[in-house]
């Protein structure tokens, strides 16, 4: 390479491929009882993304995101858009302190964050009529947050393999 040339980026198709298996967890029918406890795994992923490459996933790769996640679940257009785009904002504020935290406490700070946006989509789908039963809506945010850990080592391991830039 040559001086005052910009390094190219490197094995952004990974960064792809993570959210398209994200995509397909998301949408694997489970029974109705564990679905009610389906870990938000694209959420997950472009949180990870965000904490790692924050120059190369940010809100604009969120909101996009977000967008095919409205289509794939049949949600309000924009819903989870917004709360995508919420997420990796959390994510680019918090993503220096947060990488140097534990896993532990990284989990802790992703049940807030998800608990955040899941708040959010509660509060839109009840304002557009869609009632839902107590808190249980929640379930989801705690987990992720007990997958975040086993699912960070993993998206650690293909950064590291593959040297995502």
């Amino acid at each position: 390479m040559m001086q005052g040339e910009i390094p190219r980026p490197q094995n952004l198709f990974i960064i792809f491929l993570t959210i398209i298996v994200a995509f397909l967890l998301d949408a694997m029918p489970l029974p109705d009882a564990l679905a009610l406890v389906r870990p938000e795994w694209v959420y997950m992923v472009i949180l990870y993304w965000v904490l790692v490459l924050p120059y190369r996933v940010g809100i604009g790769a969120a909101w996009v995101t977000g967008l095919m996640l409205d289509v794939l679940e049949g949600t309000l257009l924009g819903m989870q858009a917004l709360t995508l785009s919420l997420t990796a904002y959390l994510g680019l504020i918090l993503y220096q302190r947060l990488k140097l935290y534990p896993l532990l406490q990284q989990s802790l700070v992703v049940f807030i964050i998800l608990g955040l946006h899941l708040v959010v989509c509660h509060w839109i789908q009840g304002l557009v009529g869609v009632v839902s039963k107590g808190y249980l809506y929640l379930l989801p945010a705690l987990v992720s947050a007990i997958l975040w850990a086993p699912a960070s080592i993993i998206m650690h391991g293909l950064h590291r393999a593959f040297r995502v830039q």
